[in-house]
């Protein structure tokens, strides 16, 4: 199980072994964490113990409005705060996800005092052994005082058109170099409704994109024409040469936010963007391209 909520990975095993024990030593109706079981961590007795009433009555509640999810159902699954109720609010901006994966459990920190401050609460949290229950597509755990509701994280289309996505770098040499751009230039993706707005530093305009998990297919885009000298047209070239035909991307976790890669067809060559969410706001209206010469 991994939360994040920052940008460097800490393992908690106090709070992994609380919450493993509360999802896997429940009633009858629930299963063990994918490679865990309610008395096999150090500690884990004790956590177990302290556990095992109060998710058997999660899970009985859950039971009692007939949809109640097993443990076996969360595995695999990365689940991302929609709500959280009680003592804490989170901090404006911030992420909380549970990723369930081997019965482990990875934090995620930032030097930032304010994110610091929500990971020490959240690593509290869960070593809190709360309640659970699974039902419909969200996760909800209480301990009596704070409560956090989360749901599946959004991959494919719903990740790109979350956001805008600002350049920030040029990938050459099949991924193993990467360029930042000049900081004078400004260019920019952004993802809806099956188009893509593209501010190329230089010139602009839009065309379709079909989104999968895994690749973002480019039609023709309609671009102005106005000419280009500089860093402007390098990058104008760059992202040309690549915002074509079917591509692979990409998107990770970074200090600055979210990174987003798109690598070309041949594989070759890329970009490189970061999640930015006012580049492109004011154009989000139309999603239509007005190309002018």
């Amino acid at each position: 199980m991994t939360w994040k909520t920052g940008t460097r990975s800490v393992l908690l095993a106090t709070a992994a072994v609380a919450l493993v024990s509360a999802l896997s030593a429940c009633a009858s109706n629930s299963t063990p964490a994918a490679g865990s079981s309610s008395n096999s961590s150090s500690g884990g007795s004790s956590a177990s113990a302290s556990a095992s009433g109060k998710s058997g009555s999660a899970s009985s509640s859950a039971a009692g409005s007939g949809a109640a999810g097993t443990a076996a159902d969360l595995t695999g699954k990365t689940l991302v705060a929609k709500e959280v109720t009680g003592s804490y609010a989170i901090v404006p901006g911030s992420t909380i996800s549970l990723t369930f994966q081997n019965g482990s459990l990875a934090a995620r920190a930032a030097c930032d005092e304010a994110l610091m401050n929500q990971d020490t609460w959240l690593a509290a949290f869960l070593a809190s052994s709360p309640t659970w229950t699974y039902s419909g597509g969200t996760l909800t755990l209480t301990n009596g005082t704070d409560t956090i509701a989360l749901t599946e994280a959004p991959t494919g289309a719903a990740v790109l058109e979350d956001t805008g996505w600002k350049l920030v770098g040029l990938i050459s040499q099949s991924g193993s170099t990467v360029s930042a751009i000049d900081p004078t230039v400004t260019a920019w993706l952004r993802f809806a409704d099956g188009q893509v707005l593209v501010n190329a530093a230089c010139n602009s305009g839009s065309g379709t994109a079909k989104i999968t998990d895994t690749t973002i297919t480019f039609g023709p885009i309609a671009m102005t024409m106005r000419a280009c000298v500089g860093p402007t047209q390098d990058v104008e070239q760059a992202m040309n040469a690549v915002l074509q035909g079917t591509t692979t991307y990409t998107v990770k976790d970074d200090p600055s936010g979210a990174l987003l890669t798109i690598m070309a067809a041949d594989g070759e060559t890329g970009l490189q963007l970061t999640a930015d969410a006012s580049v492109g706001a004011d154009a989000m209206g139309s999603m239509t391209a007005s190309p002018t010469s």
